[in-house]
């Protein structure tokens, strides 16, 4: 099952009047325009279908259909109309939804570039303190130095720093776990209707002759969880990938109501 929508323009002089009508098709090998158009020409052959066309004087257009052929009479065809009200708008494609006044650099941003700086070293925390770092500096008191630094810094300086060190490991994250939860998802699909996925983490597992390690789609029933094997004999996600990611796993299944072990 698929919406599709179709706009209908007419030009009235120098004025243009678009219509938007949204279907519901239910055949997913047909073609929308071509089976309304079928579907219109039947209808004008009903008695009902035929004096419409008459009074609309042998007219009978987008407008005439919408509002004419009743969906019991098109769902044959593998189609229905949704006559759900839709808001129409129209807008200059070119307008900016979103600018740089919009941005703002949070304090989760902010934790994240930190941990960056002192992951880079010496030159990456001299390069935001913007001077030299005097080497007898303490951890706590770089911190607190970063702290201060950031507070007087505008966010377009802090957000042009997170892009340097941070933003494209930060969405190689972001993907990372869009696969995982996909991947969790899938899974989803080899499990018994009175049984779930419960995602369970081996140190060492054999599997096939091959040592693996990791956190693996399992199915629990309720007393015990066996491999999905059926689905993958490779861990979903290693240890060292969450560790070079940064992924707080065992919350990621909790915030995905994934059941766990390990």
């Amino acid at each position: 099952m698929r919406k599709e929508i179709i706009t209908a323009t007419s030009q009235d002089g120098l004025d243009c009047c678009i219509s938007v009508f949204v279907f519901t098709v239910y055949d997913e090998s047909i073609d929308l325009v071509e089976k309304i158009k079928e579907a219109a020409a039947a209808f004008i052959n009903t008695d009902t279908g035929l004096l419409e066309y008459q009074h609309n004087c042998k007219n009978f257009n987008w407008g005439d259909f919408f509002s004419a052929v009743p969906n019991r009479f098109l769902r044959p065809y593998g189609f229905e109309k949704d006559t759900s009200d839709v808001a129409q708008y129209t807008v200059n494609f070119d307008e900016q939804l979103a600018t740089e006044e919009d941005l703002h650099f949070s304090n989760e941003k902010w934790k994240i570039l930190k941990r960056e700086l002192f992951m880079n070293g010496t030159e990456a925390l001299e390069d935001f303190i913007g001077t030299e770092l005097d080497k007898n500096l303490e951890k706590d008191s770089i911190e607190k130095l970063l702290d201060e630094i950031s507070d007087q810094m505008p966010d377009e300086y802090l957000f042009q720093f997170y892009s340097k060190y941070c933003l494209a490991e930060q969405v190689a994250k972001e993907q990372r776990i869009q696969k995982l939860v996909k991947d969790m998802d899938d899974a989803q699909v080899y499990i018994s209707s009175s049984d779930e996925l419960e995602m369970d983490y081996f140190d060492d597992i054999e599997i096939n002759g091959e040592h693996k390690s990791g956190w693996f789609a399992c199915q629990y029933d309720g007393h015990n969880s066996t491999l999905l094997l059926e689905f993958s004999d490779e861990p979903l996600i290693a240890e060292d990938e969450i560790s070079e990611f940064d992924i707080d796993i065992r919350k990621l299944f909790n915030e995905h109501h994934i059941a766990y072990c390990g």
